[in-house]
């Protein structure tokens, strides 16, 4: 399983439990035990919730289903020191702290970041490109990765969830009553 196919799963799963939650709220706010904003407030703590543990999430599937192994910068520095400095100038050039490196053992060449609001970014690595000794081969990937980072925000996925669960409590609501 690629790293990119965990983070899809994790949004469907998401998803799929905000719209789940969405029905006992929907059905609260007829019952007149919740308020109109009370459940949109609930909406919006749940999604973010699901924002915050994403990167715990990918991270336990990421060792467990990848056999993804977290490495230092000093370790890949070692082996790879041409690699080692190239990423470092790069976090350092889009100001992320804190990078993570974590090494999977995959036939794909799939270079993979996550984390959330721009802070305590991961980067997954084959193996095969940190071995390689070709830093003109692995950087550009590298690089493109790191600033794909640096430019999402995983945030705005979950406060379009937020809105469509709103919009679904409103449907539920005109059935309900």
């Amino acid at each position: 399983m690629r790293p990119s196919q965990v983070l899809t799963i994790y949004y469907v799963i998401t998803f799929a439990i905000g719209v789940l939650l969405t029905i006992p709220t929907a059905l609260w706010v007829a019952e007149n035990e919740v308020g109109a904003r009370g459940a949109a407030i609930m909406t919006l703590c749940w999604n973010v919730l699901f924002t915050m543990i994403l990167p715990l999430v990918l991270d336990w599937s990421e060792r467990t289903h990848c056999k993804a192994r977290f490495v230092e910068l000093e370790e890949v520095a070692a082996t790879n020191p041409e690699l080692a400095a190239a990423i470092t100038e790069q976090c350092k050039k889009l100001s992320l702290p804190g990078l993570r490196l974590a090494v999977v053992d995959t036939p794909t060449d799939e270079v993979f970041s996550y984390g959330i609001w721009g802070n305590n970014p991961r980067l997954i690595l084959p193996d095969n490109l940190l071995k390689s000794g070709e830093k003109t081969v692995v950087m550009p990937s590298i690089e493109a990765e790191l600033t794909r980072f640096a430019s999402q925000d995983h945030t705005t996925v979950f406060l379009l969830y937020t809105v469509l669960q709103i919009l679904l409590q409103h449907v539920l609501l005109s059935i309900f009553r």
